[in-house]
Parts: C-alpha cells; sequence; structure tokens
C-alpha cells in the first residue's frame, strides 16, 4: 500500500529533453574513453570500461522508468520518506567500520548506503517544506524547529565520516530556500553564521565581515532584536571556530584541510594525491597527451584515476580544452534546469528541480575544487564521468525526476 498512485502509466508526458539530457551523453563518452584508457584488466568483461556501460544501460532503463513516477505521490510521501532516511542513517552508527567509514547498512553479502539515495529523498522533503510553509519574511519557532531538524542528517553524515556528502546535503538548502520565494535578507540571515566561521581564520578578514554583516542588517532595516541577535551570533560562530577546529573535527578532516594550504609539507603521504593531481592537470596543457599516453595515470601516480581523481586523467590525457567543454555543458545543463524551474507554475515542482540540479552541480564543482587543490579531499565522484553504479544509478534518477518535471509541469 505504501507505493499505491506511485506510477501513472497513461497520463505522463513521456518526452526526452536533450537541453537536459545532452549533456549526459556527453559526459557518459568522455567516461568510456577514459576509462577504457586506464583500463588494466585482463578480461574485457571484468574491466571498469565493461562495468560502466553496464551501469550505463540500467541507468537508461531507470531514467525512462522515472518518467512514469506521479510527483503529488512525492509530495504526498515527502516526510513520511524523511522519517525513514532519518532512521536509516541514524542506524549507520551501530554499522561495522567499512573503509574507514560507518556509512553502510549491510544485509549479509548485500551493503547499501542509505546517504547516496537520501539526497533525492531529503530535496523531496525540503521542497516539500519550504513550499507549504508560508512565512516567507519573518523567522517563527516552527520555521527554525524544522531547519535543526533538516540539519541533523547532514551531521550524522558528517559524524560517520562523510565530509563530501555532507556538503552536498547542506549545499542544497539556500538555492531551494530562493527558489521557495524566501526574502534575500532571511537566506543571509541563515548563511551569515557559517561564513563567519570561515572568515575567523583571518583576523582583518573577520574584522572585515562583521563590519559588512552590521552595514547589510541596517541597509535592510532590521529590528534592533533581530539585527543584534544575528551579531551576536555571527561572533559566538567565529569565537568557537577554534574549538570546533580542535575539537569537534576528526583528525584527517584537519589534515586535508591544512594539506591545501602547503601539500608539499608531506608530499610523500598526506599532501600525495593533491600533488600528483596538480601535476596531471598541468602536464595535459591545451590538448592533452593523448588517450593512454598520461604518465601520471599510466605509471600509477596518480591513485584513484578512475573516480575521485578522474578529472585529473581527463586534464592530462585530452586537455585543457575537454575540461573547458565539460564546464560548458554543465553551465548549459543549470541554465535551462533554472529556466524550466521558473517556468513552472507548480511551485513543489519547480523547487524540486532546483533541489535536484544543485546536487548534480554541486557533485561537479567540489570535486573540481578537491582535484585542483581548493578544497579538501572529500571523495566525491562526477556526474555520469567517474566509475561507480551506485552513484551513476541516483544521478539517473535525478536527471529522470528533472526530465520529468519539466514535461509534466510546463
Amino acid at each position: 500500500m505504501m507505493f499505491k498512485g506511485l506510477l501513472d502509466f497513461k497520463n505522463q508526458n513521456i518526452t526526452i529533453n536533450w537541453k537536459i539530457v545532452s549533456p549526459v551523453f556527453f559526459y557518459f563518452l568522455i567516461s568510456m574513453l577514459i576509462l577504457n584508457s586506464t583500463n588494466d584488466a585482463n578480461l574485457f568483461i571484468e574491466s571498469t570500461f565493461y562495468r560502466q556501460a553496464a551501469w550505463f544501460g540500467i541507468g537508461i532503463f531507470v531514467f525512462l522508468f522515472i518518467q512514469f513516477v506521479r510527483i503529488q505521490y512525492l509530495y504526498d510521501s515527502s516526510y513520511f520518506l524523511f522519517i525513514i532516511l532519518f532512521l536509516l542513517i541514524f542506524s549507520t552508527i551501530f554499522s561495522p567500520v567499512v573503509n574507514g567509514a560507518q556509512s553502510w547498512i549491510l544485509f549479509g553479502p548485500f551493503s547499501f548506503q542509505p546517504s547516496e539515495v537520501g539526497k533525492i529523498i531529503y530535496v523531496i522533503f525540503l521542497a516539500r517544506f519550504f513550499t507549504d510553509f508560508n512565512e516567507k519574511e519573518n523567522f517563527s519557532l516552527v520555521f527554525v524547529t524544522m531547519l535543526v531538524v533538516l540539519v541533523v542528517p547532514p551531521l550524522l553524515i558528517f559524524k560517520q565520516p562523510d565530509l563530501g556528502t555532507a556538503m552536498i546535503y547542506l549545499s542544497v538548502i539556500i538555492p531551494m530556500l530562493y527558489c521557495s520565494g524566501y526574502s534575500a535578507m532571511i537566506i543571509f540571515l541563515l548563511f551569515s553564521p557559517f561564513v563567519s566561521l570561515i572568515a575567523v581564520s583571518n583576523l582583518y578578514l573577520f574584522y572585515f565581515w562583521m563590519i559588512f554583516c552590521i552595514a547589510v542588517l541596517l541597509f535592510y532595516r532590521q529590528s534592533l532584536y533581530r539585527g543584534l541577535l544575528n551579531f551576536i551570533l555571527n561572533l559566538i560562530c567565529g569565537l568557537a571556530s577554534n574549538y570546533i577546529y580542535y575539537n569537534i573535527l576528526k583528525d584527517h578532516h584537519r589534515e586535508r584541510i591544512e594539506i591545501i594550504f602547503d601539500p608539499y609539507n608531506d608530499p610523500l603521504d598526506k599532501g600525495y594525491q593533491i600533488i600528483q593531481s596538480l601535476i596531471s592537470i598541468g602536464s595535459g596543457g591545451m590538448l592533452g597527451k593523448g588517450l593512454s599516453n598520461g604518465t601520471q595515470t599510466q605509471l600509477s601516480f596518480l591513485p584513484v584515476s578512475n573516480s575521485d581523481f578522474i578529472i585529473s586523467v581527463v586534464s592530462e590525457e585530452m586537455g585543457f580544452i575537454t575540461i573547458f567543454f565539460i564546464l560548458f555543458s554543465l553551465s548549459w545543463f543549470v541554465f535551462w534546469s533554472i529556466d524550466y524551474a521558473f517556468k513552472i507554475e507548480n511551485k513543489f515542482a519547480s523547487v524540486l528541480l532546483v533541489g535536484c540540479c544543485t546536487i548534480i552541480f554541486m557533485h561537479f564543482i567540489i570535486n573540481m575544487g578537491m582535484v585542483s587543490g581548493l578544497l579538501p579531499v572529500t571523495g566525491l565522484p562526477v556526474p555520469f564521468i567517474s566509475y561507480g553504479g551506485s552513484f551513476l544509478l541516483t544521478c539517473s534518477i535525478l536527471i529522470g525526476l528533472i526530465n520529468n518535471l519539466v514535461n509534466n509541469n510546463i
């Protein structure tokens, strides 16, 4: 009975929107070229090339299946799905450690990572809550309470520890808030304390940020109570930053942050991945060295070359020109997704579309920031390019939902 009404095989508009889908096939083509280049399996059927192609075939089936999903069902079931997600993520606390993290639920020979598929459930829940809640200009006890509740899953994921996935969860909140019609002032008040946590790393930057906050509060003529409360909250976050860094962040989190500033401080251990990635990116030049000719990849200097650092391989063997077209196609995808989101009259569908688009976008941005040494190494793959079956299926569901939302709401 739980899935009754989920599918509609009669009234759904089944059309492939190539403005949304075409970048996917471009990414898959790059993935196949690179996986074939980096393949070292003796048998073709054991190669990452073959497995990824098989997963992509399953992904196409999943994409088509999602076209029959009723968006109204997702709206009606959103709170229930969020409770299930919360329980699954919470249950990982009691799971065994796999690859250094408690993020998997094991069922005999089978394993399941709830945080992966949970990204979709999370944006469905946010779309429902942000759409239904009518007070867009002011804080209320209900709104603040729900914000605390929706931050709990990312915090549990961070504790696993899985910093990258937690960042993806948190990154969707502000775009979805904005698309829901919340005022820029409300979004600023929510976002500013997190900026204070980072800005305090430089004392002059923190002074500038606090002055900027005061100027914004005065410009928007906030009440004395709200302005003073926000200022104090920013100040507390700034002062608490040092405690959070040394007492809440784990050792490997601090190491990943510190190594960004000077990877050559430990070139054979903690800085090794970033250094090899930077060498790969720089050595490719504009046109690349050619497929199977990348020395960093082919001589196994670059770790995780078919997943987390696959963009480094693309840069070395196919050059900056290919990276440019990857970013161009990403911009194309985001532009049309946002364009469709603002054309959709159904508010829930519009906000959900923005959430799905943000997940895809942030995976690209965080991974590219990671391989270029701008962000900590988090282990986030690149949609449709990195090798990995479960993640590819998650991305297929997201693209399928976007296509479904566009076809049946415009």
